[in-house]
């Protein structure tokens, strides 16, 4: 659903608040991630920095604010949502140099969200550079990303926009992870009915559906090196879940306190079970909740290859006529000396894409009205 285009400034405004706010959190994380930093801590701090973010903005005490996606630290051939409790000990885990993490938070207010993923190497600089496959797939990535930002416009067909997606990556010998997916965002809601979806074998697409102006997106960029791209779930670390508006009398007294906290806390947006306060006793209680559909889990995706590299990169942009407006700040992390790939786009067409702006606005000539120049607002 389309916001109405007569409020839709102000709605940008927090759109844009919060995406400044994500990105901030995102900057806070990377600058985290040293070698022997554990996940814990790292989600940890990206939390806390959303939460702080976004209580020093828009002062209304009414006025919902916080996460909107909780931090997830998924590393190597971890596709996405790997964010384990305390309790596991998978939560103690180090990053070592040279793994290859995929951060991933969101920020929301007014119930209006921006989330956004990055994906760094640890102890990788200008002096230590990333090559091999590693590169490549973190580089086509920012790639497929850049094509994809260009093609958010009205009008676009989403499956067209996949398949310049998947054309984008064929050189840096990388596929598209299946199941992963682009979404609409509206207020309260980070997965509309619009979707586009590229990778995998192609056996599933969503609906064709055409883009609209002051349509808000979700896009998610995740490629593997390995030679199917297919993802398998890991359940044994399952942790966030998100609210749905099914309604289910609930048996357990103690699922109903846990649904209760969820609604107070979480309201229409992803939680980690961390964020309650008992984690023993949420464990318990939303499995009811999720075997009759209260909740619906965010499952933890890991490559079917235990070799691959996966990198990702999440952006949250508006449609709109003159190119999408950014509402995610780029990526901070990945520039060309510190990520060294020997791969490179060849397709002419996606050259030709990646040569424009983003953003168009016509100049007018001092001489006439009617001569106009494109400029790269971005």
């Amino acid at each position: 659903m389309t916001d109405a285009s007569e409020n839709f400034d102000v709605i940008l405004t927090k759109y844009k608040t919060a995406g400044e706010v994500s990105a901030k959190a995102m900057r806070t994380v990377i600058d985290a991630a040293t070698e022997g930093k554990t996940v814990l801590e790292l989600m940890q701090i990206g939390d806390e920095a959303v939460e702080q973010g976004t209580a020093s903005v828009f002062k209304d005490k009414k006025m919902s604010k916080g996460l909107a996606f909780p931090t997830t630290v998924s590393i190597n051939q971890v596709v996405c949502n790997y964010a384990p409790l305390p309790s596991d000990e998978a939560s103690k885990n180090a990053l070592k140099s040279g793994d290859v993490v995929k951060f991933q938070l969101g920020a929301q207010i007014d119930g209006y969200a921006t989330v956004m993923g990055e994906t760094i190497v640890v102890g990788a600089s200008a002096q230590n550079p990333v090559k091999g496959r590693a590169a490549d797939a973190i580089k086509a990535a920012h790639t497929a990303a850049d094509v994809a930002i260009r093609l958010m416009r009205p009008g676009m067909l989403n499956h067209d926009i996949a398949k310049q997606i998947e054309q984008s990556i064929k050189d840096f010998d990388v596929r598209g992870v299946d199941g992963m997916q682009t979404n609409q965002f509206s207020q309260n809601e980070i997965s509309g009915k619009k979707k586009i979806a590229f990778g995998g074998d192609g056996s599933y697409r969503p609906d064709a559906c055409k883009l609209e102006e002051n349509e808000v997106y979700g896009v998610d960029i995740v490629v593997s090196t390995s030679p199917e791209g297919k993802s398998k779930t890991d359940d044994n670390f399952t942790s966030i879940f998100r609210k749905t508006n099914a309604t289910y009398l609930l048996k357990m007294a103690t699922s109903r306190k846990v649904f209760s906290e969820i609604q107070k806390k979480a309201g229409a947006f992803p939680f980690n079970l961390r964020a309650l306060e008992d984690e023993k006793r949420a464990r318990m209680g939303v499995q009811e909740c999720a075997n009759h559909g209260l909740l619906t889990p965010f499952q933890v995706l890991v490559d079917s290859s235990s070799s691959a590299i996966t990198a990702q990169v999440f952006f949250t942009v508006a449609v709109n006529a003159k190119g999408a407006i950014r509402l995610t700040p780029a990526p901070s992390w990945y520039n060309a000396e510190k990520v060294q790939s020997e791969k490179q786009v060849t397709n002419d067409e996606i050259k030709s894409l990646l040569a424009t702006s983003v953003r168009q606005t016509k100049k007018k000539s001092k001489k006439t009205t009617t001569d106009g120049a494109n400029q790269n607002e971005n």
